[in-house]
C-alpha cells in the first residue's frame, strides 16, 4: 500500500498568508513547477471569496472575516493553519485526471467534516511532480462567559484566535484518522512517531544519487577495447575474458556489498535511536499530560473562586448602595421624630402643673 501524507504548519503573520497565496494561486513560480500544466490546477474551496489574481486579497478577506466576528487578536496569535495532503508518488502513477479529482474531493470532504466553517481555502496542484492539496484553516474560537448578579445570569459571547488544540497529540490523532478515511483508496498511515527529517532525507537521496550516477562505462569500455585488440590478432580465450573482467566485476561487487553493509549499519543505528527517542518522548508526554491535568484542575478551581469573588463583590457593592439609600431615608425621618417628641413632652408638662394651679 502507498503511504498517506499529511503535513501541517502554523501561519502567524499576514505576510506568510500572502506568500502562501502567491504560491497556491501561482502568482510566482519555482523551478519545480511545470508551467505547461498549471492550467490543470483546481480551486476546491474559497469560502472567503478571495481574488485569485491578487496575493494580498486572501489575508485582507481573512481580516474582514475576523473583524465581523469581533475577534480579539494578540501579537502571538496563529492566524491560520495550513495543511498539505498528498500520497506516495506510486499512488498517482497511471491515474487519470478524473481519478485524481475524486481523490481530491474525498480529502475536501474530510477537512470540511473535521473543521466545518473554518475551512477557508483549498487548492489542488497538478503542475508539480506529485499531486497535492493545500488547505487553509482559520483559527477563530467562540467562548461563552457567564456573569451572575442579583438579577440572574448574563451570558456574553466572545471570539478569539486560538490554535492550542493543534498540539502534537491532536496532529498524531488527526493523521491516524485521515489515514483511516483513505484506507479504502489503498493508502496507509506512515510510521507513527517517525523521527525522519527532511534534511536527513535529502542526505539519503544525495548518497543514493551518487551511487546511481557513478559511471562505470569507461572502465567497461577500456576492458572491451582490450579484448577487441586481442580478438583482431587471435581468438579470445575464456582465461583472457576472466582475466579482463574479473577485477572489474569484483570491484563492483565489493562496492555493492560495502554500500549494503553501510546502510544496514545505518538502519540499525537509526532503529535503536528511534526506539530510545520514542521511549523518551512517551515519558515526556506522560509527564506533560500530568502537568496539563493538574493545571486544568487548578484553573477550574481558580475560575470558580474568581466567579464567586466577583459575585460577592457585586453583592457588596449593591448592599453598600442600599445602605447609603437607607441612611438618607433615616436622615429625612430624624427631624420629624424630634418634633413629635418635643410636642409630646410639652403636653405632659401642662398636664402635670394644671392641678396645682387649680388648688390655688
Amino acid at each position: 500500500m502507498s503511504n498517506n501524507i499529511l503535513r501541517t504548519a502554523k501561519v502567524k503573520t499576514r505576510a506568510q498568508i500572502t506568500a502562501s497565496a502567491e504560491h497556491n494561486f501561482r502568482l510566482r513560480y519555482q523551478h519545480n513547477i511545470d508551467k505547461t500544466r498549471s492550467h490543470l490546477n483546481m480551486v476546491l474551496v474559497n469560502d472567503l471569496g478571495a481574488d485569485l489574481t491578487k496575493a494580498q486579497d486572501l489575508q485582507e478577506k481573512l481580516t474582514e472575516y475576523y473583524k465581523k466576528l469581533g475577534v480579539k487578536e494578540r501579537k502571538d496569535s496563529v492566524l491560520m493553519m495550513e495543511f498539505v495532503v498528498s500520497a506516495s508518488p506510486d499512488f498517482f502513477k497511471g491515474k487519470k485526471l478524473g481519478e485524481v479529482k475524486e481523490w481530491a474531493d474525498k480529502q475536501t470532504n474530510f477537512f470540511r467534516k473535521k473543521f466545518g466553517d473554518q475551512l477557508q481555502m483549498g487548492v489542488l496542484h497538478l503542475d508539480e511532480k506529485t499531486p497535492h492539496i493545500h488547505f487553509m484553516i482559520s483559527t477563530e474560537l467562540k467562548s461563552i462567559k457567564q456573569y451572575k448578579n442579583r438579577y440572574g445570569v448574563k451570558e456574553v459571547e466572545n471570539w478569539s484566535l486560538n490554535a492550542r488544540r493543534y498540539d502534537r497529540q491532536f496532529l498524531v490523532d488527526l493523521h491516524t484518522e485521515h489515514a483511516k478515511h483513505n484506507i479504502e483508496l489503498g493508502l496507509k498511515r506512515g510510521v507513527r512517531g517517525s523521527m525522519r527529517e527532511h534534511k536527513s532525507l535529502k542526505e539519503f537521496y544525495s548518497v543514493v544519487n551518487r551511487a546511481l550516477n557513478t559511471d562505470y562505462s569507461k572502465k567497461i569500455e577500456d576492458t572491451i577495447t582490450g579484448l577487441e585488440t586481442n580478438f583482431l590478432s587471435s581468438k579470445v580465450s575464456i582465461e583472457e575474458i576472466r582475466e579482463k573482467f574479473a577485477p572489474v566485476i569484483n570491484g563492483l561487487l565489493k562496492q555493492n556489498k560495502a554500500l549494503k553493509e553501510k546502510y544496514l549499519f545505518d538502519f540499525q543505528q537509526w532503529a535503536e535511536k528511534l526506539g530510545k527517542e520514542q521511549e523518551r518522548l512517551s515519558e515526556k508526554e506522560r509527564k506533560l499530560k500530568e502537568i496539563e491535568d493538574n493545571l486544568k484542575a487548578r484553573r477550574d478551581v481558580y475560575k470558580d473562586a474568581i466567579n464567586r469573588a466577583t459575585n460577592d463583590s457585586q453583592l457588596i457593592e449593591e448592599l453598600m448602595v442600599e445602605n447609603t439609600d437607607l441612611k438618607a431615608e433615616v436622615r429625612k425621618l430624624t427631624p420629624e421624630k424630634e418634633e413629635i417628641f418635643s410636642i409630646k413632652s410639652s403636653s405632659r408638662a401642662r398636664k402635670k402643673f394644671t392641678p396645682f394651679m387649680k388648688r390655688q
